[in-house]
């Protein structure tokens, strides 16, 4: 039956009579339930119901929750036309109304052109100064990351608590601008940025998630430090953040961290980073970074061991093949100082299995012990351990639980999975 049927009275009258006789109920429902009903729309829907009748004029306008996507638009072009008249809507109407969430998504598959950020700055001033307290440019596909120099710095709101960017330049002047203009700023999410920061300084940000653009032409000229110092921050997640030797200053507060490191994390294994002893009162930590063979970054993390305390509220720990040297002494080490850990995964790339395959002093690189992984202990509550490798290829996660069955008794529940796709 169609659906038009479906929804229609059973009168035995024709589908268009009944809708001629019908009343017009939704028309005759609160401006509140209204709006709630819009949300559930495009934005272009939306607007698109100021036809139906005077009654619905511009009512879409008082939307608190505005999320324009540029994939419904067949171009780039009509896009913009598109905001700018919504927005210019939006600024006439009689008495001003405030905003909650404004939200762009500035890709278009359909379009080679693109947004800059001049064409963005208007929207971003609309919605601050409509008290937005959640803002952000989820996707952006320009040749460039957009760069908000030579304009006055736009996050400047006593209301903003939520920002989220994508493709953006960000540095120094962003930093220290942000931390001063948006007093409350609570959750921050920087999307495929080129991150050319030095420092990262906060007291009110409880959230930092930061992923670098893969464009190497946006990578800085030079490695330099990245310093993040946020004493209230609770939540931390890095993604391969180019040419920064990161260190962590005062991130006493955090809980959950997720950090993955590569080949160009560091200028050279003698860096003096602070990661993991910078994490002691986290209760889940994962820290995955290139093959174990590689020369840097597995160097860099073994020196910041000796620094750390005990992991005392740690549940969950996840680390990649940085943990194999020196008969998985990272690993022990880690777990010796974990006495609540309930949950291990551990996460074995394909790379490092064909390193493992090919490097003359691969084998001996995992299998030699240092002297205090050879010591037995206990981890009363942990429960179970995950190797997650390429099952057919990886001979390394037979090695790891022996490894783990010579130090750790009890033993837990150990399984090999399959890396995820």
């Amino acid at each position: 039956m169609p659906l038009m049927k479906q929804a229609l009275p059973g009168t035995g009258m024709p589908s268009s009579n009944s809708q001629k006789s019908a009343p017009d109920r939704i028309s005759a429902l609160p401006d509140e339930l209204l709006l709630h009903i819009m949300h559930l729309l495009t934005m272009q829907e939306a607007m698109q119901t100021t036809l139906l009748s005077r009654r619905w004029r511009n009512l879409w306008a008082s939307l608190m929750w505005l999320s324009f996507d540029a994939a419904k638009f067949g171009s780039m072009r009509t896009y913009r036309k598109f905001v700018n008249n919504a927005l210019t809507i939006r600024s006439s109407l009689p008495v001003p109304v405030p905003l909650d969430a404004f939200w762009i998504s500035a890709e278009c598959d359909n379009s080679d052109d693109s947004l800059d950020y001049s064409d963005i700055h208007p929207w971003i001033c609309h919605a601050l100064n409509s008290k937005a307290w959640a803002l952000g440019i989820l996707k952006h596909s320009g040749p460039k990351p957009l760069s908000m120099q030579g304009y006055p710095f736009p996050f400047t709101s006593a209301y903003l608590k939520i920002l989220g960017l994508c493709h953006c330049f960000i540095d120094d002047w962003f930093a220290q601008n942000l931390s001063s203009c948006c007093p409350v700023l609570d959750d921050l999410d920087l999307m495929s940025c080129a991150i050319h920061v030095t420092m990262f300084s906060s007291t009110t940000l409880t959230r930092l998630s930061i992923t670098s653009t893969q464009t190497k032409k946006d990578f800085p000229t030079e490695f330099q430090y990245l310093v993040i110092n946020m004493p209230n921050l609770v939540s931390l997640s890095l993604e391969e953040i180019p040419k920064r030797n990161i260190h962590l200053m005062d991130v006493s507060s955090v809980k959950t961290a997720s950090i993955y490191l590569f080949s160009l994390s560091f200028g050279n294994s003698q860096v003096q980073c602070s990661i993991l002893s910078a994490l002691s009162n986290a209760t889940s930590l994962t820290l995955v970074s290139p093959s174990v063979y590689e020369d840097v970054v597995p160097k860099v993390l073994q020196s910041d061991l000796p620094r750390c305390g005990t992991f005392s509220k740690l549940k969950r720990l996840h680390l990649g093949e940085w943990f194999l040297t020196g008969g998985c002494y990272p690993l022990i080490y880690l777990l010796r100082r974990s006495p609540g850990v309930e949950k291990v995964v551990l996460q074995l790339d394909t790379s490092g299995a064909d390193d493992y395959d090919r490097l003359p002093n691969a084998i001996a690189e995992i299998c030699s012990p240092r002297k205090e992984a050879t010591m037995t202990f206990g981890c009363e509550k942990l429960k179970k351990i995950r190797i997650y490798c390429h099952l057919q290829r990886d001979k390394r996660a037979q090695i790891i639980m022996l490894i783990l069955s010579t130090h750790i008794s009890p033993l837990p529940s150990i399984k090999i999975k399959p890396l995820p796709v």
